[in-house]
């Protein structure tokens, strides 16, 4: 089965997703899982704790691969025995027309702004980067508290840890891959925490999933833990 939550409100279409999953092992593609490329190979896996397994892609449209693996095999994505979600805000012309008619499709469209700005996820990043715990916690609880998901904010913090280490090992941002101002950024946080620091953060941030799907705690408090202790 193939599922496709497309709409502005990025947070209830992962809420839906969360629930469409249960009782699935989750398999996460995209940021803060794994690459794009990798789900064909889980496609007719079961899991090792649920005999269920889905498969969540996180806006795969922004990824060369994921771009290929949805256009070009939204049946095989439909007749898969894992459940396959794709979380999508956008749906370009190629999509609707060769993925929409494969899909049950929920769309998810916020209803009106806010007048006060929504806390930033790229702020708490930048405030975790730094070293700034206070900050970096006050961020973490009003994102939660406005509704956003403790996954969204763990793949956020696992792609700056990444950036991180990358800044750690390299010379300049052509050489890590990453755009100049997020490498001068990682950089200057990255050498407060030195090559080793910034492996051990990006390391205990991957642990932090596993701990969770093995009932060590709810995400939210482990990740709320590891902010005040690491940040």
């Amino acid at each position: 089965m193939l599922h496709l939550l497309t709409g502005s409100d990025v947070v209830k279409a992962k809420t839906r997703a969360q629930k469409l999953a249960v009782g699935h092992e989750v398999v996460r593609f995209g940021e803060g899982g794994e690459p794009f490329a990798n789900v064909g190979g889980y496609l007719s896996a079961h899991g090792l704790f649920a005999p269920k397994v889905a498969l969540m892609l996180d806006r795969p449209l922004a990824d060369e691969d994921g771009k290929i693996l949805v256009l070009e095999n939204a049946k095989s994505l439909k007749d898969a025995e894992a459940l396959v979600i794709v979380i999508e805000p956008v749906l370009d012309a190629a999509t609707k027309k060769k993925v929409v008619p494969h899909a049950e499709v929920e769309t998810f469209e916020l209803k009106e702004k806010s007048t006060e700005p929504a806390p930033n996820v790229f702020a708490l990043t930048d405030a975790f980067a730094t070293g700034d715990r206070k900050g970096a916690w006050i961020l973490y609880r009003e994102l939660i508290e406005s509704g956003a998901a403790p996954e969204e904010i763990h793949g956020a913090l696992i792609w700056q840890a990444r950036a991180l280490v990358l800044a750690t090992k390299t010379k300049s941002a052509e050489e890590s891959g990453l755009k100049p101002f997020v490498y001068s950024k990682a950089k200057r946080a990255g050498a407060r925490l030195g090559e080793s620091g910034a492996e051990e953060i990006s390391r205990e941030l991957v642990h932090l999933v596993h701990r969770s799907r093995l009932g060590a705690g709810d995400l939210e408090d482990l990740l709320e833990a590891f902010l005040l202790k690491k940040s």
